[in-house]
């Protein structure tokens, strides 16, 4: 079953269990989401090259995103979180091409907002093989256009199913990333910046994978 199959699964059980008030928030949040990235995968402010940015490690170590992507080209995953489903299935989704790319000298690398002391249970609960850092301000987010302000009839819709994004944060406030996907060459160049206004499509693992390796392909010596 394709990721996108999954995620609209997601999307149709939840929506039957949705109410018209539950509906109008998500659909005023997709609306704003909309000057994001458009409804074809498209991000609308996305940077010609990758920003350096500090991310944070599980042990609290501070990582450069150009050091991790120095010299390789990479895929940088943004997820909103280990509590969304949405994400845990993207999440899952992706360590099934890990392999195939990390053993071609690719890099897969996951980026959520959520305190750094929360990785490692997401790493282990999804089983992943590839790095999950945190976003610790956003600002790699913001500096990708993908970084998104909750919505106040979505902070109270989150609220009651128990998610507190400002204590579940590192940033501590009410945003969050689209489930974005960015595809990155050896020099930081960007050459895919896929997202949807609705966390409920993304960039297909198998087309994750292709387009890395005939990137790949592309800069074998000769």
């Amino acid at each position: 079953m394709s990721l996108n199959t999954k995620l609209r699964f997601l999307r149709d059980s939840m929506s039957r269990n949705a109410g018209p008030k539950v509906a109008a928030a998500c659909e005023q949040a997709a609306e704003i989401q909309a000057s994001l990235a458009s409804e074809d995968g498209t991000v609308l402010k996305c940077p010609k090259t990758v920003p350096d940015a500090t991310l944070v490690a599980a042990d609290g170590s501070e990582v450069s995103v150009l050091d991790l992507i120095a010299g390789k080209p990479a895929a940088l995953l943004f997820f909103r979180g280990d509590w969304c489903p949405y994400s845990t299935t993207s999440m899952r989704a992706y360590e099934e091409v890990r392999a195939a790319l990390t053993e071609r000298g690719a890099v897969l690398v996951g980026i959520t907002p959520r305190c750094h002391e929360a990785l490692s249970a997401a790493v282990a609960r999804n089983l992943l093989g590839y790095l999950l850092l945190t976003d610790p301000e956003q600002k790699l987010a913001e500096a990708m256009g993908v970084r998104a302000r909750v919505t106040p009839a979505m902070v109270g819709l989150f609220k009651s199913h128990g998610v507190d994004l400002a204590a579940m944060n590192e940033s501590a406030d009410w945003s969050l990333p689209l489930e974005a996907t960015f595809l990155v060459d050896a020099e930081g160049a960007i050459f895919c910046a896929n997202a949807y206004p609705h966390p409920a499509m993304r960039l297909e693992p198998s087309e994750l994978r292709d387009r890395l390796l005939a990137k790949l392909e592309r800069h074998l010596p000769a």
